[in-house]
C-alpha cells in the first residue's frame, strides 16, 4: 500500500474553504523506526478536518490504531487498541503543512506505561519465571517464602523490648 502524502498546499486549503479527508496510513508513514516500548500493528485510519481562520489554519484530527506491546505482568506479546482525538493550529502564512508530526505525537501519546494482556494475568514466578497463566510451578508461595527469612528489622523490636 503506497502512503498517501500528508503534505498539503496552504493556498489550495484556502481556495477550497478548507479540507476534510479520510485516510488509512501504514505505520512506516509515521514511524521510520518503531518507539521501544510498542510496535505499531497494523494500519492507523486518520480523519483530517482543517479549517481555514484569518491567520491560522486549525486542524482537528482523529486517529485509531493498535499498539503491539509486551504484558507487563507475564511478558507475552498483545495488542492494544487506541483512538485519539486531537488539536493542532497552523500559521495561514505558510506554503505548505505537514501533518506528520502531529500524527506521529497523537499516536505516541497514547502508548500505555503498562499494560496487561488479560485482566486477570497471574504474570511470571518470581523465583523460576515460569509463566503462572500457562502451568503452576512448584515454588513455595510468596507468604511462605518471607516467613522463613529473619525480618532486618528484628534487631530494632529486641532494644524497644528492652
Amino acid at each position: 500500500m503506497s502512503a498517501p502524502s500528508l503534505k498539503f498546499r496552504v493556498a489550495d486549503i484556502v481556495e477550497a474553504g478548507g479540507l476534510s479527508a479520510a485516510l488509512e496510513l501504514p505505520p512506516e508513514s509515521l514511524f521510520a523506526v518503531a518507539p521501544a516500548e510498542a510496535a505499531p500493528a497494523g494500519t492507523l485510519k486518520v480523519g483530517v478536518e482543517v479549517s481555514v481562520g484569518t491567520e491560522e489554519l486549525l486542524l482537528q484530527a482523529s486517529l485509531a490504531g493498535a499498539w503491539k506491546m509486551s504484558c507487563g505482568r507475564c511478558l507475552n506479546p498483545h495488542e492494544v487498541g487506541y483512538e485519539s482525538k486531537f488539536d493542532e493550529t497552523y500559521p495561514a502564512s505558510a506554503e505548505e503543512i505537514d501533518l506528520t508530526d502531529a500524527l506521529r505525537e497523537g499516536a505516541l501519546l497514547e502508548i500505555p506505561q503498562r499494560s496487561l494482556c488479560r485482566a486477570d494475568c497471574r504474570g511470571l514466578c518470581h523465583v523460576c519465571g515460569k509463566n503462572l497463566n500457562e502451568t503452576a510451578c512448584g515454588c513455595p508461595p510468596p507468604a511462605a517464602q518471607t516467613e522463613t527469612k529473619p525480618s532486618p528489622f528484628g534487631v530494632l523490636k529486641k532494644l524497644k523490648e528492652q
